[in-house]
């Protein structure tokens, strides 16, 4: 496979015949087709089927059960049973091994309870028949089947109702022997009685942990101010020097012994009204000691002192014990509450599991006898001459008078048309991808660097008459005769530094048209007053005489094995100062020629004698001859045909020709198409004309 560009427009004009050819293969076979077969006729009927099966009316009509259910139907109307059936009334007999004319068909259009059924076949009536017999058949057999297994299903039913009756009266019997051992009323008020007083002793215990934090908090605050207290009146009664200093204690004090510290009860409001009096006597004594000393003298200011912290001491006591007191009572309460509240709860949780366990027998009670009411319901609607849950089934439409099939032979023929063309595209296509011959000039310049010197437009020339491929006096093929002379002009004009003076002209392969370029290249370059000679350096094809007209005369090997001499070997052509050189006469002694020095000699006296010597050498791969002329030539034309040449049969050439040294290694396009001829003239920049002016 190529893998530079190609154009597949050009590849698919030269191979247009191969989508003609599909596109007639495929017309062919259809009109073929509709012509010599069978005509058919088509009867039709219609069935109505309504799925019993479900028991709960509100189900979504066509769920994945329903779905089933009439793909079972329709299985069931193409099985062999009922088909085998249908054919034996309507007559129909195959032969062992071959087909069945008769088609059934069952669809079920838009998802709908209706089932349609088609019948094709070549007789009319007996494909009529056949369908009728057939939805007979299906309506018998549904019949027979639901006719033998409604016992089967009754006695179903009636077993599953005993056996619902007996768990009924089980359940029925556990409700009964759970109520007489348990009071369900009593239980309801015990569990309602029960909650409210658990409620209350949790609502009762909150309240004592409440007063029970308070009266610690209580304690621990009267300890503080006791000590404050204490610390404050052993400074002011230490003597007239702390006095200043001991003023905002005293003032501090004060404030703190009037204020009463909150009570609980009555006897404790009282030790703490005493408390504060007392506090409020100290207080005053403490706030202006040198008046009272002045008055009742500093001995009874000291005994008063005295007296009223004894005092304070004694009450502060008593109110410590009985906050003390107070505080164990509600202690002692908590963990009598805290006792009392476990039993209480089991006492609850037993009577709710007991409601529970009550509630539980019901439903299962309820349960039990809805089952049993619907087994008996089904049961009492059952008639033994119908189907339990039976189908609906019933015949809409029974099988038409046979209609001829209609064959739209316009349609099947522009389907037709449209896939022979798709697959004669796509056929090209693949031949296109696979095939590594060129197709353009642009497969040239995309995978080789080597020049493309130009193109040569394909012509019609008779097989018998070869001549025709050279260019005339007066050709009228302008087209023909324009490529040459861009030739000649692109060679007359080479860049080279040099003019190349030996010409060698070769091919991959035969059959490219080297020896035809090569003769009209000689013949132009004649007519421009050039003294050219044309060699036929190809001793194996033989073409290049043909074409010239001469055949048998001594050449090129005659020469090379020194029986003939330079005069002898060349000859004048009717052209002006075109020289011909033919191949020469074949022996035992021609191997091996073209490795003699003589070569060199040859080449070396045409080089003297001529302006332009053009070689006729052999197809690169088919002979190592072209390789022993390679180092002669100053250019080498590699001459290529599309669709004929091979890529890899080039680039083998190529390679070929460069592991001998070639110089100015030159491509020319054989048998171009003129979308080529076109672009490669625009490519190139200037036309054929123009270098043709040049050269004049």
């Amino acid at each position: 496979m190529m893998v530079p560009k190609r154009r597949y427009l050009s590849y698919l004009r030269e191979r247009w015949w191969m989508v003609l050819l599909c596109l007639a293969l495929a017309v062919i076979l259809v009109v073929g087709y509709e012509t010599v077969r069978t005509p058919q006729f088509n009867s039709i009927a219609q069935m109505y089927l309504v799925n019993s099966v479900r028991l709960d009316p509100a189900e979504n009509f066509f769920s994945d059960e329903d779905q089933t259910y009439f793909g079972t139907q329709v299985e069931l109307l193409k099985s062999d049973p009922i088909q085998l059936g249908a054919m034996q009334k309507a007559g129909i007999q195959v032969p062992l091994g071959e087909i069945n004319p008769y088609k059934i068909d069952v669809a079920q259009p838009l998802k709908t309870s209706i089932l349609v059924l088609e019948a094709t076949g070549p007789d009319p009536d007996v494909t009529q028949h056949y369908l009728q017999y057939l939805v007979d058949g299906y309506l018998a057999y549904k019949k027979a089947t639901h006719i033998s297994t409604s016992q089967d299903v009754l006695d179903s039913l009636r077993d599953e109702l005993s056996s619902r009756a007996a768990e009924l009266q089980a359940e029925e019997d556990r409700l009964a022997d759970f109520q007489r051992s348990n009071n369900v009323a009593v239980l309801e008020e015990e569990s309602k009685s029960a909650g409210e007083y658990l409620s209350q002793l949790n609502l009762q215990l909150s309240q004592f942990n409440l007063e029970a934090r308070l009266l610690r908090d209580e304690i621990d605050s009267e300890t503080a101010q006791t000590a404050e207290r204490a610390t404050s009146t052993n400074g002011v009664h230490a003597g007239a020097s702390a006095k200043a200093g001991a003023s905002g204690s005293n003032a501090m004090s004060l404030a703190t012994l009037t204020l009463p510290p909150p009570t609980t009860n009555a006897v404790e409001a009282a030790t703490d009204a005493s408390l504060n009096a007392t506090r409020v006597q100290l207080a005053q004594l403490l706030a202006n000691p040198e008046e009272t000393i002045r008055y009742v003298g500093q001995e009874s200011y000291d005994k008063q002192v005295a007296h009223l912290q004894e005092t304070i001491g004694i009450l502060a006591d008593q109110d410590r014990s009985e906050r003390a007191a107070m505080l164990t009572d509600l202690e002692n309460r908590i963990t009598a509450v805290q006792a009392a509240i476990p039993p209480l709860e089991a006492k609850v949780r037993e009577d709710n599991d007991r409601l529970v366990r009550n509630e539980t027998l019901k439903l299962n009670v309820a349960r039990e006898q809805g089952y049993y009411d619907h087994l008996l319901g089904t049961l009492q609607s059952v008639d033994l001459n119908k189907n339990v849950q039976q189908e609906g089934i019933s015949v809409l439409q029974a099988a038409t008078a046979p209609q001829p099939e209609k064959r739209h032979l316009p349609i099947r023929i522009a389907l037709a048309v449209i896939f022979g063309l798709f697959m004669g595209l796509g056929i090209v296509y693949i031949w296109y991808m696979l095939d590594d011959r060129f197709v353009s000039f642009h497969d040239i310049t995309d995978q080789f660097g080597e020049t493309l010197l130009g193109l040569v437009p394909q012509i019609k020339v008779p097989r018998r008459q070869p001549a025709q491929a050279l260019l005339a006096e007066v050709d009228p093929r302008v087209a023909y005769l324009e490529s040459y002379r861009h030739l000649r002009s692109a060679l007359l004009l080479s860049g080279t530094e040099s003019r190349s003076q030996i010409l060698l002209v070769t091919s991959s392969t035969s059959g490219e048209g080297k020896t035809t370029v090569a003769a009209n290249l000689a013949r132009l370059l004649a007519r421009s007053g050039l003294r050219v000679a044309l060699v036929d350096a190809d001793d194996q094809g033989g073409g290049l005489q043909q074409l010239m007209g001469q055949k048998n005369q001594p050449g090129v090997l005659d020469y090379l094995r020194g029986s003939n001499g330079m005069d002898q070997v060349i000859y004048p052509t009717g052209c002006e100062g075109l020289f011909f050189m033919p191949a020469g006469t074949h022996n035992a002694q021609s191997e091996g020629l073209f490795l003699r020095p003589k070569l060199a000699e040859l080449l070396s006296l045409l080089r003297q004698n001529y302006d332009f010597v053009i070689l006729d050498g052999p197809p690169v791969l088919a002979s190592d001859d072209a390789a022993m002329l390679v180092p002669h030539a100053d250019t080498v034309v590699l001459i290529t045909r599309p669709f004929f040449t091979r890529s890899r049969h080039v680039r083998q050439a190529l390679d070929m020709l460069y592991q001998r040294k070639a110089r100015n290694v030159n491509i020319i396009m054989n048998r171009a198409r003129p979308d080529d001829l076109a672009g490669h003239q625009d490519m190139r920049g200037f036309t054929p004309r123009k270098a043709l002016a040049k050269v004049s």
